[in-house]
């Protein structure tokens, strides 16, 4: 598919042979796929990325308590995705901020 973001390869001569599976590689550094990813995150607690390279987070949960409408929510999402950096956006800082546990992102 055009917007994976993975590499899978078949174990064994069928998926749906017992024990076959599929093996999947995520390449985010050697393979860009950044152009073609239609991928967004909403966070456990509310928050829009759209990137999970990047620290930059839009806050929808406050947006929503605040009484947004959906076309407001839209064009918060909007601005948000045309405000994304075309390749690994904020990749050279990860090793100085501070990490996100999955569990506070939502995976």
């Amino acid at each position: 598919h055009a917007n994976d973001t993975a590499r899978s390869y078949a174990l064994g001569p069928s998926v749906e042979e017992a024990g076959a599976g599929r093996l999947s590689f995520i390449s985010s550094m050697t393979d860009h796929f950044c152009a073609g990813c239609n991928r967004l995150r909403v966070t456990a607690d509310g928050n829009l990325k759209v990137c999970l390279f990047g620290q930059k987070e839009l806050s929808l949960r406050d947006a929503m308590r605040e009484g947004a409408s959906t076309a407001e929510l839209h064009e918060l999402v909007r601005g948000a995705l045309q405000r994304k950096h075309a390749r690994h956006a904020g990749m050279h800082e990860i090793a100085r901020v501070a990490d996100r546990p999955m569990t506070t992102i939502g995976g």
